[in-house]
């Protein structure tokens, strides 16, 4: 009898000796039809591993493979409940049912946030739950390796013999791979993108962002302002450059404080900064610009035993419908700054095509906020 190599031995030259009549008294029936499952297991995490790995966003990794394993087995439910500290939200699929109520209340409430306290203790440990109408299934729980979170799927009990033990282990190392290099990317990305100092966007995002808009202005308004911290230069020859970054970093966090949600804030270049107001009139921008102003006023910064309040002038561009480019706008706000300087700083102008438009001054309010630099 002719002996089987190693070389011979695979679930696909196995198979092909199975459709003899010698092959399947050697093999038998059952051998047969496992290696038919492994290889189909083989081909299909080889496709699904190339799926999930063509993207690079945490959700659409999520999608694609719901999809993926839906084509090969599908399931009623499935949930991706990942770590908060991914930043990903749980994300929920359910192909497999007609109507959201048709699961069982009592599993769904515990869904939203993060893992069931009754899941943490299980190991890929199959549990039976019920949907309406009596269909029975069976939930697995799949736990993320470096606490990433939990995959969680509920099959008809019928079909949970349609795969082997091994199969959603390796569904599971191979989605946990291709979610780390996601989440390594929009790590250094992110990193790409942002000032270190103040945790605002960097001058080259802002740029970008003003072009892309600066493309709809016919057909949205958008404001500009440009800022200017007075007299800075003075705190680094004082205290100290560590002083100086204290004042950046507090006051790139009273623009995130202070500006919406659809404002684009951004470290524009040493102690000037930008926030790009998109669909806003120009006394709407006047108001959140006094805002800021007022609210660096009643800043006071500690550097050692001293107390040193700071002042910030700034510049107001708007356009809607004037034909005027991105970079027109970059231009105004800055004639805009430049006659805030030149008339006493610690004010806001709006550009205007007379000479000087000049907003009051504000004065400084007696309702302080502390802001102290530790130093040994």
């Amino acid at each position: 009898m002719k002996t089987i190599t190693q070389r011979q031995s695979s679930p696909r030259r196995l198979l092909e000796m199975g459709k003899t009549e010698s092959g399947i008294g050697r093999i038998g029936t059952d051998t047969i039809a496992d290696l038919k499952q492994q290889l189909n297991e083989a081909v299909f995490l080889g496709r699904f591993i190339g799926a999930i790995s063509a993207s690079l966003d945490p959700n659409d990794i999520c999608a694609i493979a719901s999809r993926w394993l839906y084509d090969f087995v599908p399931y009623l439910r499935i949930v991706f409940a990942l770590s908060p500290d991914l930043g990903v939200k749980t994300l929920v699929y359910s192909p497999g049912t007609a109507k959201e109520s048709e699961l069982d209340p009592s599993t769904t409430d515990k869904l939203p946030g993060y893992i069931p306290e009754e899941f943490k203790d299980s190991r890929n440990l199959s549990m039976v739950s019920l949907f309406d109408g009596g269909v029975r299934c069976r939930r697995y729980s799949l736990e993320l390796p470096e606490k990433m979170g939990y995959i969680l799927i509920y099959f008809e009990e019928r079909n949970t013999g349609s795969f082997s033990a091994s199969f959603l282990n390796n569904v599971v190392e191979n989605f946990s791979h291709a979610l780390r290099n996601a989440l390594e990317h929009n790590k250094v990305k992110e990193l790409a993108m942002r000032d270190s100092l103040t945790g605002l966007f960097n001058r080259r995002v802002f740029d970008e962002m003003l072009n892309i808009e600066g493309k709809r202005l016919e057909l949205m308004p958008l404001s500009l302002l440009i800022i200017d911290l007075d007299n800075f230069k003075q705190i680094n020859d004082r205290f100290g450059h560590p002083a100086g970054d204290q004042v950046l970093a507090r006051f790139g966090k009273i623009l995130r404080e202070n500006c919406r949600g659809s404002d684009l804030v951004a470290r524009y270049g040493g102690e000037e900064f930008a926030v790009m107001l998109p669909a806003t009139s120009s006394s709407i921008a006047f108001d959140i610009a006094q805002r800021l102003r007022v609210r660096l006023a009643d800043t006071v910064f500690v550097f050692g035993d001293q107390q040193v309040r700071l002042t910030a002038s700034i510049g107001i561009a708007y356009t809607a419908g004037t034909g005027k480019t991105a970079g027109d706008l970059v231009q105004r706000a800055d004639q805009a700054l430049y006659r805030a300087k030149k008339n006493g700083k610690n004010r806001t102008c709006v550009y205007a095509t007379k000479p000087v438009e000049v907003v009051k001054k504000e004065p400084i309010r007696k309702k302080v906020c502390y802001a102290r630099l530790h130093t040994d």
